[in-house]
This record gives C-alpha cells, sequence and structure tokens, in this order.
C-alpha cells in the first residue's frame, strides 16, 4: 500500500495505544485491506464481529450475536441489565472475552446504537470492569454514507425515549469512551477527480441542478448492451435484480444445469454467500463472489465473465481480456472464537459451505454490491429506498464513463441522512493529529505499566484459594489453611503492595514531556523494579505454590483447590513475564507480545512441569506421630492408582492411611481394626500395608540411639538364642508374646550380621528362585517382590532374602 497518511496514524492508533478507533471514509479507500494489515501484524488478542452473517464471513470473523450472546429485539439499556446477569456464559467464553485486548466491528454502518451499548454490557459484565465497554479497545470500520442501521417503526418508538438517532454513535458507552475518528481520504478505485468530486457531493447531500444534471447525463433510455460489454445492472429493490437475472437467463437456449451447494457443520442459511441452489446456462452472464485464493489469483470478488462452458461439476467462465478460467466449488467458513489449549485466542472453523463461487449477474442489489468493484455499471437507483443508496451504487465503478443510467435520478432518490452529515463533519475537524496520537500513547503506556504493577486478578485468585481452604477446612487434612495464609501475607507484603505503591510513581513520571517509555530516570526505577518482582516471583512465591498441596478424601474439593491454585500461578506467571520485559526497560511492543504470549508460555511450561514432576509438598496434620511412613504409604497409594488408572482414594482414604500411621498396625488382626480396611479391602492390599508398616519400624529401629539400641540388641539376642535351641519361629513368638513379623525381623538382623546362616530359615530352593531377580532389581520394594512372585512367598521370606543382595 503507497503512503498514507490516513492510514498510517490510524495504525499507529490501533498498534501503540488503546483509545477507541473509528475508521470511515468514502467507498475505496482501503478499510478493508487495513483490517486484514491489523489482523496480520499487531501483537494484540483480537476477535472480528459484524452485524450480519454474510458482512461477517466476508470479514473472516463472528456475528456480533454470535460472539456476545445477544437477544433479538430491541436491546434497550435497562433490558441488558437484566439480561447479562440471567444469561449464561460458558467458562470458555468468558475466558474468550477477558482475554481480548481489541475488538474489531465491521460495517459499523449497519450496527444500532442499542446493539453497542449491549456490547458494552456484557463487557463489563464478563471483563468485571465498569469502564466502557469493560476496558477493551474497539476498531469500528465502516462509512456512515453506505447502508444504514435496519430499525423497524415499533422498535424505533423504544429506542427514540433513549437515542437521538439509531446510528451506532448515538451509543451512550461510546460517547463515554471518546472514541478517535480518521477519515481517509484517498481514493484507490476512482483515479478521475471529476468523478471523485462528484462522489463527494452526492455523499456530502451537496446536491444542487448542476449535480444532478451531470448524473443524468449519463442517462440512456431502453439501454440494452451487448452480451460481450459485460454490464450489471444494480438495483435499489431485490424483486427487480431477481427478475432481470430470470428473464435474461430464459432468452438463453442452452440447457440449465443446476449446482446444490454442500453444506457441513454449523453453517446457517442467513450466512449463505449466495444462493443454495444455481442455475447456470451456458451464455450467461455471472460474477465472481469471492476472492481466488490460489497462486494465480484469475478471478476476485465482483469480477464479472460469461460461461462459456460446463463439463460436470467443472464451469468455464470468460472475462473480457482474458483466457477462459475453469471454476470448481469452493468452500467458505463459518468461524467461532475459542481459547485453544494454549490460552491463545483462535478461529476454529464449525461449518463450512461448498459451492461455485458465481451468481447471475446482469443484476444484483445495490446492498450486495457493497465492497464490490465494477468496470461497468447499470444503475436502476430512481426508486432507491435507503440513505446513501445511489451513493453506493455510483461508488461501485472505476469511471464515471462505465455508468449507464436506466432511470433518472431525482431529488427525492439521493438520500443523505443529516444527522449523519453533521457527525462527519464534526469528526472531520477534530481529526486526531500526530500531538494528539502522541498523548494518547502517553496514557497507554501509563495504562499498561498500572496494569503490570495492579495485582488485582492474583490478588483475586489468591483469595479464591484461601476462601476454598477456609470453607473446606474439616474435609481437609493437616493445616494447608495456616499454610496458605502465611504465602498469601508474604504475597500481599512482597507484591501487592510494593506494586500498589509503584502506581504513583507511574502517574508522576507520566505528565514529563517524554513517553514514560523513553524517560531515562523512570527506565532506571523500572528496571531495579522488574528485577526485584522477577526475583520474587520466580524464586521465592511459584516455587513454593508449585509444592503446595492439600491432603483430602473429597474429590469435589481437591479439584477445586487445584484449579484455584493452578488459576493462581496462571495470574503470578502472567506477572513474571510482563516484568522480565523490563530488564532493559519498558517498551510498549516487547510488554503487549509477552502478554498476548504468556498464556502459551504458561502452558508449555505446565506440560514441561507435567513431564517432571515434582511431588508437591502435602502440608500434614502437626500432630502425626509418624509423617515419614504416611509419606510411603501416600506414595504407594499414588503408585497403585496409577497403575491401575482409578483415583486415588479408590485406592485408600486419608484418613485410613492417617489411621494406618498413628496405629502401626503390622498383623492382620490388628490391620482389620482400621477404618477402611474390611476383609475385601485387606485381601486386596492388607499385606502390602502391612510390609510398608512393618519396614518402616525396621528402619526406625536401625535408627535409634545407641542407648536404645543396646536395649534393642538385647532382645534380639534373646530372640536368637532361643532359635539356637531349637525353637520356631511361631513358638518364639507364643513364648515372648510377640508377633511373628517382630521375631523374623530379629532373626533377618542376625543373618545380615552374618551371625546366623540364612539356610537355617530359608531352603536353598527359595534362594535360588527369588535371589536372582532381586539382585536384578534392587530397587524394588517387597511388595513388588511379593507381586513379581504371584504371592508364592510370604514377606517374611522375602525379607530374609534380601539380606543377600
Amino acid at each position: 500500500m503507497q503512503s498514507n497518511p490516513e492510514l498510517e496514524l490510524a495504525y499507529k492508533y490501533i498498534a501503540q495505544t488503546n483509545r477507541h478507533l473509528f475508521l470511515t471514509g468514502k467507498a475505496g479507500t482501503g478499510k478493508t485491506t487495513f483490517l486484514h494489515k491489523v489482523r496480520s501484524e499487531i501483537p494484540k488478542r483480537m476477535a472480528v464481529v459484524a452485524p450480519t452473517g454474510v458482512a461477517a464471513i466476508n470479514a473472516k470473523g463472528v456475528t456480533i450475536h454470535s460472539l456476545f450472546q445477544l437477544p433479538f429485539g430491541t436491546l434497550m439499556p435497562e433490558r441488558m441489565k437484566t439480561e447479562v446477569r440471567t444469561r449464561r456464559f460458558s467458562a470458555k467464553k468468558r475466558d474468550l472475552i477477558r482475554g481480548l485486548d481489541l475488538l474489531i466491528i465491521d460495517e459499523i454502518s449497519m450496527v444500532r446504537a442499542d446493539m453497542l451499548d449491549a456490547i458494552d454490557a456484557v463487557l463489563r459484565y464478563v471483563r468485571r470492569s465498569e469502564e466502557p465497554f469493560g476496558g477493551l479497545q474497539l476498531l469500528m470500520i465502516g462509512d456512515l454514507h453506505q447502508l444504514p442501521p435496519v430499525v423497524k417503526d415499533e422498535d424505533w418508538r423504544d429506542m427514540r425515549e433513549v437515542y437521538k438517532t439509531s446510528y451506532f454513535f448515538a451509543s451512550l458507552a461510546l460517547r463515554k469512551a471518546r472514541a478517535q475518528v480518521i477519515q481517509l481520504k484517498h481514493i484507490y478505485r476512482q483515479q478521475d477527480d471529476v468523478f471523485i468530486g462528484l462522489l463527494n457531493k452526492v455523499r456530502n447531500n451537496k446536491m444542487d441542478q448542476q449535480v444532478l444534471d451531470q448524473l443524468n447525463s449519463r442517462y440512456v433510455e431502453n439501454f440494452s448492451p451487448d452480451k460481450e460489454e459485460g454490464y450489471i445492472t444494480l438495483s435499489s429493490h431485490n424483486n427487480t435484480a431477481r427478475k432481470i437475472n430470470q428473464e435474461k437467463l430464459k432468452e438463453l437456449d442452452a440447457k440449465p444445469r443446476k449446482f446444490k451447494a454442500v453444506v457441513e457443520g454449523d453453517f446457517p442459511a442467513s450466512m449463505f454467500p449466495n444462493e443454495e441452489e444455481l442455475t447456470f446456462k451456458v451464455g450467461a452472464q455471472v460474477m465472481f463472489n469471492k476472492n481466488d485464493t490460489g497462486e494465480v489469483r484469475e478471478y476476485f470478488n465482483g469480477k464479472i465473465g460469461t460461461i462459456s462452458a460446463i463439463n460436470g461439476d467443472e464451469i468455464t467462465v470468460r472475462c473480457p481480456g482474458q483466457g477462459a478460467i475453469i471454476v470448481e466449488p469452493v468452500k467458505w467458513e463459518n468461524r467461532k472464537y475459542s481459547l485453544n489449549k494454549d490460552k491463545e485466542v483462535e478461529e476454529d472453523v464449525v461449518g463450512t459451505y461448498e459451492q461455485h463461487p458465481l451468481r447471475l449477474a446482469w443484476a444484483i442489489t445495490i446492498h450486495k454490491s457493497q465492497g464490490l468493484t465494477f468496470d461497468k455499471v447499470v444503475i436502476d437507483a430512481g426508486a432507491a429506498f435507503a440513505h446513501g443508496q445511489v451513493y453506493v451504487a455510483l461508488s461501485r465503478c472505476r469511471t464515471f464513463e462505465g455508468i449507464v443510467l436506466r432511470t433518472r435520478i431525482g431529488d427525492a432518490s439521493v438520500k443523505t441522512d443529516a444527522i449523519v452529515s453533521s457527525y462527519s463533519a464534526h469528526a472531520e475537524k477534530n481529526q486526531p493529529t500526530e500531538e494528539t496520537l502522541r498523548a494518547d500513547r502517553r496514557r497507554f503506556e501509563i495504562d499498561c505499566l498500572k496494569e503490570l504493577f495492579t495485582f488485582k486478578e492474583a490478588d483475586y485468585a489468591a483469595n479464591q484459594l484461601h476462601r476454598a481452604l477456609f470453607e473446606h477446612e474439616r474435609a481437609i487434612q493437616g493445616d494447608a489453611h495456616g499454610e496458605f495464609w502465611k504465602m498469601k501475607e508474604d504475597l500481599q507484603t512482597k507484591a501487592i503492595k510494593v506494586g500498589h505503591g509503584f502506581i504513583g510513581h507511574i502517574e508522576r513520571y507520566g505528565k514529563a514531556d517524554e513517553l514514560p517509555s523513553k524517560n531515562p530516570e523512570l527506565t532506571d526505577r523500572l528496571k531495579k523494579a522488574g528485577g526485584y518482582f522477577t526475583k520474587f516471583l520466580a524464586e521465592d512465591f511459584l516455587p513454593a505454590m508449585a509444592m503446595f498441596g492439600v491432603m483430602t478424601d473429597n474429590k469435589s474439593v481437591k479439584m477445586q483447590v487445584e484449579e484455584r491454585s493452578h488459576e493462581l500461578i496462571r495470574q503470578l506467571f502472567k506477572k513474571l513475564k510482563g516484568f522480565a520485559t523490563l530488564e532493559n526497560g519498558f517498551d510498549p511492543k516487547a510488554y503487549l507480545t509477552a502478554r498476548a504470549n504468556a498464556e502459551i508460555d504458561f502452558e508449555k511450561d505446565q506440560k514441561k512441569s507435567a513431564a517432571q514432576p515434582e511431588k508437591k509438598k502435602v502440608i500434614l496434620p502437626k500432630d502425626l506421630a509418624h509423617p515419614e511412613l504416611y509419606q510411603r504409604l501416600a506414595d504407594w497409594r499414588q503408585a497403585v492408582s496409577e497403575e491401575r488408572e482409578v483415583p486415588a482414594y479408590n485406592i485408600a482414604h486419608n484418613r485410613t492411611l492417617l489411621e494406618i500411621a498413628a496405629l502401626l498396625p503390622t498383623e492382620k488382626k490388628s490391620m482389620l481394626r482400621i477404618n477402611g480396611i474390611g476383609p475385601k479391602r485387606f485381601e486386596e492390599f492388607g499385606l502390602a500395608l502391612i510390609e510398608i508398616v512393618r519396614e518402616y519400624l525396621d528402619k526406625r529401629d536401625e535408627a535409634e540411639t545407641d542407648l536404645f539400641s543396646v536395649a534393642k540388641a538385647d532382645t534380639r539376642k534373646v530372640t536368637l538364642d532361643l532359635f539356637r535351641e531349637g525353637k520356631t519361629v511361631e513358638e518364639i513368638a507364643k513364648l515372648r508374646d510377640l508377633v511373628r513379623s517382630t521375631i523374623t525381623t530379629h532373626l533377618t538382623h542376625w543373618v545380615k550380621q552374618g551371625e546366623l546362616p540364612l539356610a537355617e530359615l530359608v531352603d536353598q530352593e527359595t534362594v535360588d528362585a527369588i535371589l536372582p531377580y532381586m539382585k536384578e532389581h534392587p530397587e524394588l520394594s517387597l511388595s513388588d517382590f511379593r507381586n513379581h512372585f504371584k504371592g508364592a512367598y510370604d514377606y517374611d521370606v522375602l525379607k530374609l532374602v534380601r539380606t543377600q543382595v
């Protein structure tokens, strides 16, 4: 695109500020091209909407009603106050709307004031902000001198009590928002200054007899062009255009061929870009209604040609000055915005419409011609019924000489709304300048910095997590509530309050002549602040949060705590990414890019953490006598749950593990006294649990103080002496009033010390069967070995054989 001061200023406004902008201009001034440039180049999370289905398809966006779930009828402010509270927005829809930085509304001239206020109501409600449009930046694109909003008489009876006009600029929210207006002046479609001047007079309602005479000089009575000339008739009424096309089609002798569209997924009939069933004949004049996206780009939306052949699904079209174009069915896509798994705003294709990109084109309505460009047109606008229709029809043609009028144009046909003219004149006088842009850039940079140093969302997430821990304190074992309270106080003191205190400095520096991003003193302070917050978040708080966990048997409580913990970590991760950009001072573009990418980076970071999981620091009850044993029991439960792909509480409840860790059962009888361990559960897991308790007690015995070790040595010596006297393990246990496993533990000690041969306790055949596998897998537990040998050997035998590893 060649240099264009207005377009360049508009681009800077969208890229470098958060000010709302209405981009307008005459037909053919590059508004659509600008929209595509913004989408492809500016790193803001954005959505494109339009008032009608066809306009949304053309803009590669979605309809206003579908994105904001608006009801039908008049959308008065009082009604919307109730609607937003009763209308259900899914979590995905809320996240999507909250994640947007920019909303582009195409064909804004057709958007009514009440609809724009309804959008404002939804945005403020979902984004939890009382700023106009919830603080979301608006880019509105359109030409008020073209097609107006549709307002029924009964609708206007309601609207006129609140609005002076139905046009979008009467919106109450927009008046508070103080949008800038940029009018594009350079026309790309027409090159003839005389024709451009004539169009401006029609557009601005500066009609006089001389202008009417000049227009009507293109009137040709009973004009009937040759087929090869490629004229298209623009009519103010749909019935007229349809009648012309059908009559012309009947005149052709060729056999009619019908082509049925293929519709898949969600693609409502109201959004069809052309007729669902097309009827063509060889010799029919047709118009392409889609741009060619192939490498050659043989056609564009609005190109006129004649069908020269039809072979199956292939339609051959010849255009003046060009060879044959083979046309096959193409797809239009119906999109829906959503957040993908990386929390990035993306457009999902929810439906497709496949049909030939052609329509009969001896005539089309002026309404459907909006946005198109023709070389030769016949205009039948004598009965134009809407403001701007004559201007739209005239401005479709590249040259004045390419226009033929079928009916003369009178004063009554050229309708220009006086309110629109007044608004446009005021906007033109108050167009923003480079100085205005600088002031808006300063405000935007200050807003970005204030956003960065304000921990509103993180504070909210921390309060939600604290609330969940407090409300479900009885369902959570341990003092997770108290532990998180300390962490929350740390966050409040070292981050939230410090950030709030810095905002005053930002406001003060924002009053200086330099932009905040160019202020050397502020840059130095921002570097230090960035380093401070980065260190606190990356080295202190986020690692602590990553390790924070709770112990509960309540699935719902556990899920709620985990979700709220995840949300707090997400919010602080986004802050971390923002503060990291201050390493070399404040760069608005770098900040915007980091903010847009933070969600994606966060999900990648979470996946990486999931691939290399760290054990969470579960906060145990303060009075738990054997925390190490509980942790071993919890690890065993987690391993079994992963192996069986069932929730951990299906294996054993936390209360059960806590009771085992408190009572230390080492036999079946004592294990069955534990709450949650019945005969069936014991049959499945009892021996494994007993073994974990026994192993813990063995290791604890070995780690006792020297004095206690001597006492243990004495009792083990008694067991050894009784065994050497020829008594069996069972006999010794009965004689000493101890359980069998304790006696085996004593004897295992002496086998390890070399005082007692293993052969006296376990036969060599059993040792040979077990020992090689144990040596090959020394890291496995006794329960693992027992499972491997399918229960053929009890824990006492396995424990004794393991002394040889």
